[in-house]
């Protein structure tokens, strides 16, 4: 069912079609592998962990709010210094069995909410990707990312 979920909703298609790595567990999206930099000025991976909000079984609705959870080191500019713009919550919460957080943040959109779940997730992912990239360009926040064959020929 989760993949099922994944399938038949076009914002959690979407980032999965990018290469985000994604997984629905627990009423949760969960996105792994998402590049930031520490306290330390290295380059470590969390998981962004997301409230599904449900329309039906086989369908979801929008985000209910603009808020995300975190789980990983304390995430820093480039400099080293805390996000605290986004760093509402510096807590470990156990969200379920199997999900923890260390984390949660707000960053609202001047909109007030965001508009889809894939709007939600690159935003967050770029905010913290972003102080990664400036330490080492060759980042990706997209691990899955397709890579189309140039040399194919055309038959």
């Amino acid at each position: 069912m989760p993949q099922q979920l994944i399938n038949l909703n076009p914002d959690l298609n979407r980032l999965q079609e990018e290469g985000y790595d994604i997984e629905v567990k627990g009423g949760h999206l969960v996105v792994r592998q998402i590049p930031y930099a520490t306290p330390t000025k290295n380059i470590a991976f969390g998981t962004l962990i997301c409230v599904l909000n449900y329309a039906s079984p086989t369908k979801i609705s929008t985000p209910p709010d603009h808020t995300i959870y975190f789980n990983g080191e304390t995430p820093c500019n480039a400099n080293g210094q805390p996000l605290d713009a986004i760093i509402n919550n510096y807590n470990r919460i156990q969200l379920t069995s199997e999900l923890l957080a260390t984390h949660y943040f707000s960053s609202k959109p001047l909109s007030g909410n965001y508009p889809n779940y894939y709007e939600k997730i690159r935003t967050y992912a770029e905010i913290l990707s972003i102080n990664a990239k400036v330490i080492d360009g060759t980042v990706i926040t997209k691990p899955f990312k397709k890579v189309l064959n140039e040399n194919r020929s055309n038959d």
